[in-house]
């Protein structure tokens, strides 16, 4: 096994690239069919790095020139060196079209290259791709801008390796591995992240899933946050406890959800009316308001043992703790968020939300100091008792899971609980819940009835 670097350009012309192919019970080659819109993407990066590279081009602004970084490839191109004595497609590769081997010592040895002009004309090109032809696809067209001659790709050589061994290799490199978990991916973006990608351009994903991430980083940590601690923040196997991935996908979809298609329009994200402006809370604020709403839920939940769902728990506490609850579970978190956000945008201009202001803060990070800060103001909002009164209407709601306490030997109810699972539960929850709490005579109550008079959930 050989590693070295090559200019891709040249590597290219070297290279073949055998499509998998299947003629009755014959079969040939290992490579995947060439993914243009793949092979494009890749190109983009090369010249742009990510994020900018997968802006579309009216996004590609001096005001998001900043998001354009390197577009490294460090990843090996792996391939197979061909011998005079190797047939592939009933072929071989002319002699003068070799690459020779020549072993200076143990630890170095030098690649006699064939003129790349003459290859032109060859049957058969004297390597084969093992792994990467699509990073090698994105050196062949033109793209927008052109790629650099000189750059360089990292490969890794194999000498007459056999067409068995080569897919060996290639289950391995792309079958074997399992890929990351999202909760471990989530949790890279505080290294990732800078200040352009937050706060410049709200719209792109990547702004999206890291200011989501940075929030349930806070609920994870603020040690006011009932959350605090109980985020299984890199979805460890057995660790218990909603996961961080599970946290940022239901953020994503309520509180900064863009309001595109069928999309939730979020608090967070969206303009508060037609010809309104985003709700301009700072970072800490919005993080406030998630932990604030949240010690809500809990604090009822303890206090409100009237309701005859938390008393099958025995303790009042394990409403809001136990595993059986869905407000310890994925599926009741993103209810509950859904729910927060739909009636707090709802009720936005005559709750006076923009109301609650706080003092100009340098937002480079956000400490648990601003949180702080952000929760002791939140305490004379306008709207603070609505916060109060939604958290008590929520734990109205019955929240116990399919294996919750006196749940399994009540038809009616187990039908219900599992109505919940599936495809339509998502939507079921939410419905419910909105209907339970628009059961309340209060503000409310009557947001929920209007929503659900609307048709959302």
């Amino acid at each position: 096994m050989y590693t070295f670097s090559m200019r891709a350009a040249e590597l290219r012309q070297l290279c073949d690239v055998y499509k998998r192919t299947r003629e009755g019970t014959d079969a040939e080659g290992i490579q995947r069919v060439r993914d243009v819109t793949r092979t494009g993407r890749i190109q983009r990066y090369v010249q742009y790095g990510y994020p900018y590279g997968d802006l579309k081009p009216p996004q590609r602004t001096p005001e998001t020139l900043p998001l354009r970084k390197p577009g490294w490839l460090p990843t090996a191109i792996v391939v197979n060196i061909l011998t005079p004595d190797d047939v592939r497609r009933g072929k071989k590769v002319s002699q003068e079209h070799l690459i020779g081997v020549e072993h200076e010592d143990e630890a170095r040895c030098n690649l006699i290259l064939p003129p790349l002009d003459a290859l032109k004309a060859a049957p058969l090109a004297p390597l084969e791709v093992i792994d990467g032809q699509h990073r090698l696809w994105a050196f062949d067209a033109d793209g927008e801008e052109p790629i650099p001659d000189d750059f360089e790709l990292p490969v890794v050589a194999f000498h007459g390796l056999d067409i068995a061994w080569q897919a060996y290799l290639f289950w391995s490199i792309n079958v074997s591995p399992k890929r990351i978990n999202p909760s471990h991916a989530f949790d890279l973006y505080p290294l990732l992240r800078t200040q352009d990608w937050l706060d410049r351009v709200g719209e792109l994903t990547v702004y999206r899933e890291a200011r989501a991430q940075e929030l349930t980083e806070l609920m994870f940590g603020h040690p006011k946050s009932p959350w605090v601690g109980r985020i299984n923040m890199l979805g460890e196997r057995g660790a218990g406890g909603v996961s961080q991935a599970a946290w940022v996908r239901a953020l994503l979809t309520t509180f900064l959800g863009t309001g595109r298609g069928q999309g939730r329009t979020g608090l967070f994200q969206a303009n508060l009316s037609e010809d309104g402006e985003p709700l301009e809370w700072s970072r800490a604020q919005q993080a406030a308001f998630l932990i604030q709403i949240w010690l809500d839920i809990q604090q009822a939940a303890e206090a409100l043992s009237k309701y005859w769902w938390i008393r099958q728990y025995g303790d009042p506490k394990k409403a809001f703790l136990d595993k059986t609850s869905m407000l310890n579970q994925d599926m009741g978190v993103r209810a509950v968020l859904a729910v927060v956000n739909d009636i707090f945008f709802q009720s936005a201009e005559r709750w006076q939300l923009e109301s609650w202001l706080m003092p100009a803060q340098i937002e480079a990070s956000t400490s648990l100091s601003d949180v702080d800060a952000a929760l002791e103001s939140l305490a004379n909002a306008k709207f603070r008792q609505r916060m109060q009164e939604l958290a008590e209407g929520l734990v109205g709601f019955d929240w116990r899971s399919l294996e919750g306490p006196g749940v399994k030997g009540d038809q009616e109810v187990e039908v219900r609980k599992r109505s919940y699972r599936g495809s339509g539960g998502y939507t079921a929850l939410t419905e419910d819940v909105l209907r339970s709490i628009a059961e309340a005579d209060n503000e409310v109550g009557r947001t929920a009835a209007e929503l659900l008079n609307a048709g959302v959930s």
